[in-house]
């Protein structure tokens, strides 16, 4: 099991390397390597040579150019389809050009968090890494695999599923991300009980909906999201809605 971590501020890059160690230490997890640089080809060259599950910690904004840290990430897919990819950055804005580069990152941390939060997320991250089915949980993961696609993202986070302009794909819009990838909104339904397919272009998660517009059929998820739901629709996500928050 290896950590990688990207950065160019060297402060930034020490403290986060020592906040890994700590967790690390404190958790008695043993990894087989920690690799950190500020240059993007010298991480990408000892992924090549590397063996073994990687975890990525990567700033987005590299040497002044703002989306090195997407690229780099494209690459890394390229080399390690299955790797855990996890953004460490002031550029949280990016997060919804994550599925044009294809990345599919586990999370978005924001470096400005306080820092119990930014603590609690890097451990968070660490641990699907070090789990031993190297996933979370079923209650705690969103995870999907077909031909075309290996995919996990932390079940929590999830919104809603809905329809692409790309034939065959479906894209997720999460709390902190927003995913493509190949599968469709059935078999995206079949995959967990929370999951319901409100409307043929959505798949929505019900532990997140806060609220159902039976008037305009629309579902509010706050933050003023919201996606359709079928007006047929609208009693049965409402009873599913009660029996998962039992």
């Amino acid at each position: 099991m290896n950590i990688f971590i990207l950065e160019d501020d060297l402060l930034q890059q020490q403290k986060l390397e020592r906040l890994i160690r700590n967790i690390l230490a404190r958790k008695k997890w043993l990894p087989r390597s920690i690799f950190k640089t500020a240059k993007p080809r010298l991480l990408l060259e000892t992924v090549e040579t590397t063996q073994g599950k990687n975890i990525y910690f990567l700033d987005i904004e590299i040497k002044n150019e703002e989306k090195k840290g997407l690229e780099t990430a494209r690459a890394i897919r390229k080399l390690d389809p299955y790797g855990i990819i996890i953004f460490v950055t002031t550029h949280s804005e990016f997060a919804p050009m994550t599925y044009r580069y294809k990345v599919s990152a586990l999370e978005f941390i924001d470096k400005n968090e306080e820092d119990a939060a930014f603590q609690e997320q890097i451990e968070d991250c660490l641990a699907v890494l070090f789990n031993p089915a190297n996933q979370l949980v079923a209650e705690e993961a969103f995870a999907f695999e077909n031909k075309q696609t290996h995919f996990q993202v932390p079940f929590h986070t999830i919104l809603y599923f809905e329809t692409s302009e790309i034939s065959h794909k479906v894209r997720l819009i999460g709390k902190n991300r927003i995913s493509e990838f190949y599968a469709t909104l059935d078999e995206i339904e079949k995959t967990d009980r929370r999951l319901f397919k409100c409307h043929r272009s959505f798949v929505i998660n019900l532990a997140n909906v806060e609220s159902i517009n039976r008037t305009e059929n629309i579902v509010s998820f706050g933050d003023g999201i919201d996606c359709l739901i079928s007006r047929r629709k609208t009693s049965t996500a409402t009873q599913l809605m009660k029996e998962i928050n039992q």
